[in-house]
């Protein structure tokens, strides 16, 4: 498949999620998150075999935005959908953060517990 091919999925997906998830004036939105991340797809999906200054930047940015509690929620149960939908391998997904040498706490995992995720970083 080609990136331009899966670049349109994810932004397809994106507008499907952002219809679907629950928007507020200061919340980062489901497309803002995306469109950061994607430049990380082909890394991600396993057609290239390390990640971009684009990439790293993007979830920089991102981490940089993400800020509320309500934040993390959105943003997790964003990019859980993102992830599944683009067949994101988790392996690099995982490994993304520390590959581009930044601490967050939203993983990009189509199969992580957004809420038990939110309660783990209110007890830190």
């Amino acid at each position: 498949m080609s990136v331009k091919v899966v670049y349109c999925s994810v932004c397809v997906m994106a507008l499907l999620v952002s219809a679907l998830a629950e928007s507020h004036a200061n919340e980062v939105s489901c497309p803002q998150a995306v469109a950061l991340l994607t430049p990380c797809l082909a890394y991600l999906t396993g057609q290239a075999s390390h990640v971009t200054v684009p990439c790293c930047q993007g979830a920089n940015t991102l981490k940089d935005m993400v800020k509320t509690k309500s934040d993390i929620k959105s943003t997790c149960e964003c990019l859980k959908k993102a992830a599944a939908a683009a067949h994101v391998i988790t392996d690099r997904a995982k490994a993304l953060p520390g590959l581009c040498h930044i601490q967050t706490p939203l993983p990009i995992d189509p199969n992580v517990d957004c809420s038990s995720l939110l309660q783990d970083l209110l007890r830190v």
